[in-house]
């Protein structure tokens, strides 16, 4: 079985990979955060910046991932990409977000699958990195996303990701098994699995329904309970140890962010979202969270946290 880490923008960068891979583990592949393609003139290094080898330690193995609708800018970031030492880039067909459908990208691209025929005829598959693809079930309806898999079963693509669920739906209500099974079977290439996954006891169920799946990606499990890749793989953490390892996880993220963030208020906001994952597990009542949500400044937010951390209880 091989676990994977779905990106959330934002959030899972370099350092986070690092640090959740050296601390808690269980992860045999981080996919970063997308990329949006633009022209090559337009594009700069700090586009890239997020999966620069330096960034990255070379022994968590990381997917780029490029968001894109023009084959050619894709080809263009892809090979530059290439050229760091990563061998797969993943196309993100599965976005839900407004801000990227309305521009025809991401699972807004699913409403067009001659658009994506188009698309992957343009794709250059004779370089040394493989070409995946992350997709969900369709924009608003399955029928799409049957008409998205005829077309990729066409083409050499290593795996496909197909998230449970459509592009409408984000990430409200349950995911659609019986429509994954749909396009799982008509899907011609290795397929991950990925949706809901937040327990044990949830991978048991996907695993009894797909006992041929044997690849599992995981975005919001994994955000709110850092030691899931563990518990996946039946191994058993004592309270002690759990908070052992969150406070360290913490401290280096907030570490992080002090060192390389000189805008206080900036810092905060992304102390306030890395808790808003956690929260669940660590503060269901949120206790600290709301204050952690009013504080100002980076003194302020460490002493409320320093509390969460020394007395709260981690729900393993």
């Amino acid at each position: 079985m091989e676990l994977y880490f779905a990106p959330m923008h934002g959030v899972t960068l370099a350092h986070y990979r690092n640090l959740h891979a050296r601390i808690f583990g269980g992860v045999d592949k981080y996919y970063a955060p997308f990329i949006v393609t633009t022209s090559e003139e337009k594009s700069g290094k700090v586009l890239f910046k997020d999966v620069e080898p330096d960034l990255n330690d070379p022994q968590v193995k990381v997917i780029p991932q490029l968001l894109s609708n023009d084959c050619t800018e894709f080809n263009f970031y892809a090979d530059k990409i290439a050229s760091m030492g990563y061998d797969e880039i993943n196309w993100n067909i599965g976005c839900p977000f407004p801000t990227v459908t309305n521009k025809n990208r991401g699972s807004g691209l699913l409403e067009d699958p001659d658009h994506i025929k188009k698309f992957l005829k343009g794709i250059d598959f004779n370089k040394d990195y493989a070409f995946s693809v992350k997709m969900r079930l369709g924009f608003s309806e399955l029928e799409e996303g049957i008409e998205v898999m005829e077309r990729l079963n066409n083409f050499p693509i290593s795996d496909v990701t197909i998230h449970g669920r459509t592009g409408i739906q984000k990430y409200e209500g349950s995911v659609d098994l019986d429509s994954f099974n749909t396009l799982y079977a008509l899907c011609k290439h290795q397929v991950i699995y990925n949706g809901d996954i937040n327990t044990p006891e949830d991978l048991e169920r996907v695993k009894a329904l797909f006992p041929e799946i044997d690849r599992f990606m995981i975005g919001r499990g994994l955000l709110k309970n850092p030691f899931l890749g563990l518990q996946l793989r039946g191994v058993d953490i004592a309270q002690s140890t759990a908070k052992s390892m969150l406070y360290r996880f913490h401290n280096e993220i907030l570490e992080h962010y002090v060192k390389h963030t000189p805008n206080e208020r900036y810092l905060i906001g992304k102390m306030k979202e890395f808790w808003t994952y956690l929260a669940e597990r660590v503060d269901p009542n949120h206790e600290y969270l709301n204050q952690i949500r009013r504080s100002q400044t980076v003194r302020e937010y460490q002493h409320i946290s320093e509390k969460l951390l020394t007395y709260s209880e981690i729900i393993l």
